[in-house]
């Protein structure tokens, strides 16, 4: 019971943790920062595949990498690096392999490699233990924006409203043969705001390639919760095999919740 209680507990955190990776953008500019509530951080999510529609006619497979590092106060550090691998095809389907890290009552029951693909095409998201050979299959929502995104944020989310944004162009380069435009943003919420003493400063830098339609390299500085950054690298731009987007024939397929998050975009 005890191991079926902590895959359904996993399960739950990738789903959670996948649908936050999903940003609204437009074509003219780079898609907004995560919002400045710390669930980017605590997730150590990873901002790819961030349309609000799925993204056609752009394939490539890439590395993803994301590493938190936390200062305590008494110097000490916290730090972690985990590494996927990702694809996109020209239909719009992507897929993310990498692994689940357990923290607390869960740390002892390891780290499962876990597939997650998404296919607009067929409707349906699946999510692939690989040490079980399972799949569990939900169905796929166009228009999902993050977490405490949609109507009615939370009380934290409303009280940290009152943050000064400030916007600046970092101009264009080339990062890993993508052409690239950078922006970075500092988030200054001010003298008690949220019950802080003293002004809380959030700088956040992103560079967004327009042509791949996703974001390339992004670290995010929040005192509260520590640094976090992203990086997407050896990224190709030939057609993936289609079968990576495929459920293979020795999994059993499992129906799974209909998970739904609505906000601005949705149906």
């Amino acid at each position: 019971m005890r191991a079926t209680l902590i895959s359904k507990l996993s399960l739950i955190l990738m789903v959670l943790a996948s649908s936050s990776m999903v940003w609204p953008q437009t074509p003219e500019a780079p898609p907004p920062f995560p919002p400045p509530d710390g669930r980017f951080v605590l997730l150590r999510d990873r901002p790819l595949f961030e349309g609000v529609k799925s993204v056609t006619g752009a394939p490539f497979s890439a590395q993803a990498t994301t590493e938190t590092i936390q200062t305590l106060a008494d110097g000490n550090q916290i730090s972690n690096k985990e590494t996927a691998t990702v694809a996109r095809d020209s239909a719009g389907r992507t897929r993310r392999d990498g692994t689940i890290s357990r923290i607390g009552l869960w740390a002892s029951a390891g780290t499962p490699e876990i597939i997650r693909i998404v296919d607009p095409v067929a409707g349906t998201t699946s999510i692939l233990d690989v040490g079980a050979k399972t799949a569990t299959r939900m169905p796929f929502h166009q228009g999902m924006r993050a977490r405490g995104e949609s109507e009615g944020a939370p009380p934290f989310r409303e009280r940290e409203s009152k943050a000064q944004r400030v916007t600046e162009s970092l101009g264009t380069q080339v990062m890993g043969g993508l052409n690239v435009e950078g922006t970075r943003t500092t988030e200054t919420i001010p003298a008690g705001a949220i019950g802080n003493q003293k002004p809380i400063v959030i700088v956040s830098e992103r560079w967004y390639s327009s042509d791949l339609q996703e974001t390339v390299y992004s670290k995010r500085t929040d005192p509260r919760f520590g640094t976090t950054i992203y990086q997407l690298t050896n990224v190709t731009r030939q057609e993936p095999d289609p079968a990576l987007f495929q459920v293979p024939a020795s999994y059993t397929i499992k129906e799974g919740p209909n998970f739904q998050f609505r906000g601005h975009g949705a149906e």
